[in-house]
């Protein structure tokens, strides 16, 4: 059986179609989601990711992106990078072509164009004259509030399950209007993504200082070896950070996990999000609502 899942309505339905699709054909599962992230942030209507992502608080994009092998627990991330997409791929070529687990801001930058990927312009006409109104204090409040950004989906995580292997991966842009190299969850290894074959994966979305704080994927694989449920070691995850965390409610702060049994759940602090599965090609969609 092979499983992929991948979060928000819109991003998510791509995300997990592309790494079906790539499976297909022959890809490995690290093949997969890379595809299946890279598919959203090379579309510029995901305003969370990638290209046409809302920026900094100086009108510019930095990414960041990861990746976690449960077989040996070998991972590889990116932050902060300027001006290159997809940047997965770069986390990915950490992973495979350097003995480290993350590179930071510029020097990211320079090891993915030695890779051979051409720096380009992140920031569309659309996203540029979006950034002039909110420094003008213009800007409509769906692109100011930061719940309201996801009607348009957030950072994209995705999981994948195949005969006891586990991958993990996340890739996005971060907060709109963020302060100058702030660095989210989705990066942090045990933060953003977990994976661990003897365990099972997961994976977080929402408001990363917060789930930063809970080391979040962590966390939830470690309640999944402990004998819960997918879902139960999400709930748990998110119950800790409620009750320990003022500000975990203040947006949806998603974890995601997958067993190596199959079984699989989300939970979130706050309001609903959107859950995108695959299981041997079969799509499905839940939405997942905060408990209370």
């Amino acid at each position: 059986m092979t499983t992929f899942l991948a979060t928000w309505e819109q991003p998510g339905e791509t995300a997990v179609k592309t790494a079906w699709s790539a499976r297909q054909k022959g890809g490995s599962l690290k093949d997969a989601l890379e595809q299946g992230l890279a598919a959203c942030e090379l579309h510029p209507e995901y305003l969370a990711i990638g290209l046409g992502s809302l920026p900094n608080s100086d009108g510019e994009l930095e990414l960041d992106a990861s990746m976690m092998d449960g077989s040996d627990l070998s991972c590889g991330a990116v932050c902060a990078v300027r001006g290159i997409v997809p940047v997965i791929s770069v986390a990915r070529k950490v992973l495979e072509d350097t003995p480290h687990v993350m590179l930071a801001g510029d020097q990211a930058r320079r090891f993915a164009i030695e890779k051979g990927f051409r720096p380009r312009n992140l920031v569309t006409a659309e996203i540029a004259r979006l950034y002039e109104d909110w420094r003008r204090g213009e800007v409509p409040d769906q692109y100011i509030h930061t719940t309201d950004q996801h009607l348009h989906g957030d950072t994209v995580t995705m999981l994948a399950l195949e005969e006891g292997r586990t991958v993990a991966a996340s890739a996005t842009s971060g907060l709109a209007w963020k302060m100058p190299g702030r660095v989210g969850d989705s990066p942090i290894v045990g933060a953003g993504i977990y994976a661990d074959d003897e365990a099972g994966c997961a994976g977080a979305t929402g408001l990363g200082e917060e789930l930063w704080k809970a080391c979040a994927s962590f966390r939830t694989v470690e309640a999944m070896r402990r004998g819960l449920s997918a879902k139960e070691a999400c709930q748990e995850t998110v119950r800790h950070m409620l009750r320990r965390q003022k500000h975990a409610a203040d947006m949806p702060c998603v974890v995601l996990a997958l067993r190596p049994d199959g079984d699989f759940g989300a939970a979130t602090t706050q309001g609903e999000f959107q859950l995108w599965s695959c299981v041997d090609g079969v799509i499905g969609m839940e939405r997942v609502v905060a408990e209370g």
